[in-house]
């Protein structure tokens, strides 16, 4: 008998820590993560899922908690590396895809401000230690070489670490500030997750000696421009002229190039140091020299300078335009006065693209400077923006040097009125609404 309650004990007990353990780990370890992140072999790190679907609308924090107007998921965390600390953790955003009428850096702006994060790790039977409490995005962005944006760091309670082979779960919701307005609705966007980026992953002492991999930043934009967002990009002078046919110079394209960017990618290269020396550091444009010269967009000339203040050349301008998307392949020169410039694969790559055209005569003139009438042609082919005379709205921006008989007219109004559009059966578009966004002007 003595046997027989010592084996129903054993048995009982070990059901109850069978039961235990797999409490334990379903309360830790759910079956479908709502996103995987892998920490390859290589170091590199890979995610299937995502973390914002849409689904979000402002709400109180109590019922986005309980699932009503919030987004509520776990992210699993696969390491495949090696012993690893983790004591920072960050966002992108990528791909977002608007379905309403704003701006698109007014909806950045706002997702960034209104939208708020938590992260929970789970200890035991339940996820209970909050590591990232409810943080605006702005918060907890990261974006490469931008010192504004590094992610957050966790408390030292708060960091864990994972071994090779390790697999954790964290919770995640997501609220939306009820002061949140309209822009925001119907809205996606990809958020891919990162863990210690830029930070020294060791092998804490399995090898003779510690290891030190760097994780590079894996967030490329699939379109450097923005092509939705029709907004002004050039201005008047302060004596109420517009001069089409005026010059150019290179710091104004820098500057026109800088408000075109997606505000994501424009986020990334962001920079104010450059070391020209013929820019200063209190010159007007040393932001958009900087930032496009640091996202390999514009250069400057082998003896140090940029000259900002030149006239670019129709050829320096192709360069530039072209370098926003692939190189067409060089089956031909399309112009007799550019087979040995050294822009020529730029120049033939914008024509095949349709973005710039030659003279009658055969020629392109790649050395001949560009008027503010041509640049803007050029941008707008470049953006796919176009519009007639006839879909034009009455309030629009006007100036006495811009006469609706020039074959300028229209492209010079569409570069200096943002506007909200649709598009006929020929793709040409009919504006809606002028629209007074602030600009980065």
């Amino acid at each position: 008998m003595t046997i027989l309650r010592i084996c129903v004990i054993v048995l009982v007990g070990g059901v109850l820590t069978s039961n235990m353990m797999e409490l334990t780990y379903s309360a830790t370890i759910q079956n479908n993560p709502n996103v995987l992140i892998t920490i390859n072999s290589d170091g590199s790190i890979s995610q299937n899922g995502n973390l914002f679907d849409g689904q979000l609308y402002p709400s109180t924090l109590i019922d986005a908690e309980n699932g009503v107007g919030g987004i509520n998921g776990v992210i699993r965390i696969q390491n495949q590396f090696k012993n690893i600390d983790v004591d920072n953790l960050a966002i992108g955003i990528n791909d977002m895809v608007i379905g309403n009428n704003y701006p698109k850096n007014i909806v950045l702006a706002s997702f960034l401000h209104n939208v708020r994060l938590k992260i929970e790790k789970g200890v035991l039977f339940d996820f209970n230690k909050t590591i990232v409490d409810y943080t605006s995005l702005e918060n907890i962005l990261y974006e490469s070489d931008n010192s504004e944006y590094m992610g957050y760091s966790l408390a030292s309670n708060d960091k864990f670490s994972l071994n090779k082979g390790e697999t954790t779960d964290l919770k995640y919701s997501l609220h939306m500030d009820l002061g949140a307005g309209n822009e925001l609705q119907s809205l996606t966007a990809y958020m891919p997750i990162y863990i210690n980026l830029k930070e020294s992953y060791s092998d804490h002492g399995n090898d003779d000696e510690e290891e030190v991999v760097i994780i590079e930043d894996s967030l490329v934009p699939i379109d450097k421009l923005n092509k939705m967002d029709h907004f002004q990009y050039i201005q008047g002078y302060p004596d109420n002229t517009v001069r089409p046919e005026g010059l150019v110079t290179r710091e104004e394209v820098a500057a026109v190039f800088y408000r075109l960017l997606d505000p994501v990618y424009r986020i990334s290269i962001l920079s104010e140091n450059e070391s020209f020396s013929d820019v200063s550091h209190d010159r007007w444009s040393i932001k958009y020299i900087a930032s496009l010269c640091n996202g390999k967009i514009l250069e400057g000339y082998p003896d140090g300078s940029f000259k900002p203040g030149s006239p670019i050349t129709r050829a320096e301008l192709a360069a530039i335009a072209s370098r926003f998307d692939k190189l067409s392949p060089l089956e031909e020169n399309s112009f007799a006065d550019t087979n040995e410039h050294w822009a020529i694969e730029y120049i033939n790559s914008a024509a095949a693209k349709g973005w710039v055209k030659g003279y009658p005569d055969g020629s392109f003139k790649p050395d001949q400077y560009i008027t503010r009438a041509e640049f803007v042609t050029l941008v707008n082919n470049v953006l796919n923006r176009n519009v007639h005379k006839d879909n034009i709205l009455e309030n629009i921006k006007t100036f006495p040097d811009l006469t609706s008989d020039s074959w300028y007219y229209e492209e010079m109004v569409e570069a200096i009125n943002s506007h909200i559009y649709s598009r006929d059966e020929n793709s040409s578009e009919v504006w809606i609404e002028i629209i007074y966004p602030t600009l980065d002007l």
